[in-house]
């Protein structure tokens, strides 16, 4: 009766044992999850403040389409793979993408190098702006949507960061 017992109570503690190793197993891989996803989301984050440094700095002056890291809304929109339009992935990235590998990011351990497309917005007038001289010098705003994207360290994780450069008015 006592080796029944035993055997019970041991058979008890082996399952609460291995029950305990499957669920350090699970956190560990929750943490590195989590870690990925804050290295991809910090790595766009870096790209995205150095390419509004570039267009703030008037390094891109030529939304033709053609230069890289340039385009239009209507050429992103209306893209059949060759840019970042909605038919288009930034694991295949088309010829409007631009590859950061700047000092902020020389070693960060992500999977691949970020990206970042700026795209020419239609221009508006924003509040402040006087509606009936919008088309005079000094009151036309210039509107650039930048998007940077990102992979964590094993490339499981990812980040699309999105940020509006208005500058005029």
């Amino acid at each position: 009766m006592v080796m029944f017992v035993a055997l019970i109570l041991l058979l008890v503690l082996t399952l609460l044992g291995v029950g305990l190793a499957r669920m350090q197993t699970v956190e560990e891989r929750l943490a590195q999850n989590d870690s990925n996803h804050q290295l991809a989301l910090q790595t766009a984050e870096a790209t995205l403040q150095a390419a509004y440094d570039a267009d703030a700095g008037g390094v891109y002056t030529n939304f033709t389409g053609a230069a890289p890291g340039l385009a239009t809304v209507q050429t992103e929109m209306q893209s059949t793979g060759t840019t970042l339009g909605y038919n288009s992935t930034w694991s295949t990235p088309g010829v409007n993408t631009i590859v950061y590998n700047g000092p902020v990011l020389a070693s960060a351990p992500a999977a691949a190098n970020p990206q970042y497309v700026i795209e020419q917005m239609p221009t508006a007038v924003i509040p402040g702006c006087n509606l009936g001289n919008a088309a005079a010098a000094g009151n036309q705003v210039s509107i650039h949507r930048i998007t940077a994207h990102a992979n964590g360290g094993d490339g499981t994780a990812s980040a699309t960061v999105q940020i509006y450069h208005i500058t005029g008015c």
